[in-house]
């Protein structure tokens, strides 16, 4: 190991012998010996903690990505290897238009550094950063860009700062407290079984002219539906197709919008490309049938962040 540089040698990891505490000879229990109530007994707890797997600078981590980028998307190397950017990089007229879920892209992000590193899926871990600078070269790879929106829910994230700062519109909004309406698709499942059966007893078609809710909890409220909207609005006022780049894996129906899927749905149809930005665990399976995929051919392409977690992890 002495031979690999330092900035991206693996951290030593404790031995299983080395977290026993053994007493020392000065303070062994003696026979017949008082113990002293007071002292509280040594609980050793376990925590789930996610650390990078390789241990390296933000510029060795950064340039590790740059160089998998220029592997994985050979087509876009002028772009990633450019010296300088163009002056209009950031506001080209016929440059792509970047979306992104905040939340199914972060939230996705932690669970698969969970499945990487055998954390079960229902574990508390403290919170971990990705980082955005990481993220928006994935997603744009230094092509000329006309427009940067981002949308997502408190808490506050640090990632949410530097997508402000590299040029995004941000709409971070509060959480509320209300339940909300099934949709028709949460209402199916809830009746049938996963092979479609209807459960015995259910309540059948009463459901269609009976609104039900979810449990009353904190929720995300209108976040998709800004995203929806912009979507809509770089459709309608682009002068022509571009490529549209959507970092989410949701196709499901929205609380006040049909959702993600029709707005994909709507810009393939006026000739935009869309690149479909999502993790493997959290892609909805209508982006993944074989009619879609057919219908589109390589007017849609779906780019999976899961190759890439360790560069995206900021530490």
């Amino acid at each position: 190991m002495h031979f690999v540089p330092s900035t991206v040698q693996p951290p030593n990891q404790p031995t299983a012998a080395s977290l026993i505490t053994k007493p020392s000879t000065a303070h062994a229990i003696k026979p017949n010996a008082t113990i002293n109530q007071n002292i509280p007994p040594v609980i050793a707890k376990s925590k789930h903690v996610i650390e990078p797997k390789v241990v390296r600078t933000g510029e060795d981590r950064n340039w590790a990505l740059l160089m998998k980028l220029i592997g994985d998307f050979w087509e876009d190397r002028g772009h990633l290897i450019a010296p300088m950017n163009l002056t209009t990089h950031n506001n080209d007229p016929n440059g792509i238009h970047v979306f992104v879920d905040a939340s199914n892209i972060f939230i996705g992000f932690t669970d698969q550094l969970k499945r990487a590193r055998g954390i079960p899926s229902y574990a508390q871990v403290p919170q971990v950063d990705l980082s955005f600078d990481a993220l928006a070269l994935l997603m744009e790879r230094r092509r000329p860009v006309a427009k940067r929106v981002l949308a997502g829910s408190t808490p506050h994230l640090p990632a949410f700062d530097k997508a402000k700062a590299v040029g995004y519109e941000c709409s971070i909004l509060e959480k509320v407290y209300k339940a909300r309406e099934l949709t028709e698709r949460q209402l199916f499942f809830k009746e049938h079984d996963r092979f479609g059966r209807p459960y015995s007893g259910g309540s059948g078609s009463e459901t269609g002219s009976t609104p039900q809710y979810a449990p009353a909890r904190m929720i995300e409220q209108g976040v998709d539906e800004i995203l929806h909207l912009k979507i809509l609005e770089s459709v309608i006022d682009a002068e022509k197709p571009s490529t549209i780049v959507l970092a989410t894996g949701d196709a499901a129906q929205a609380e006040y919008s049909p959702g993600f899927m029709v707005m994909v749905e709507r810009a393939l149809k006026k000739g935009w490309k869309v690149e479909l930005v999502s993790w493997s665990h959290n892609i909805s399976n209508a982006y993944k049938r074989r009619d879609w995929l057919e219908a589109w051919g390589q007017h849609f392409r779906v780019v999976y962040l899961d190759d890439y977690a360790e560069e995206l992890l900021e530490m």
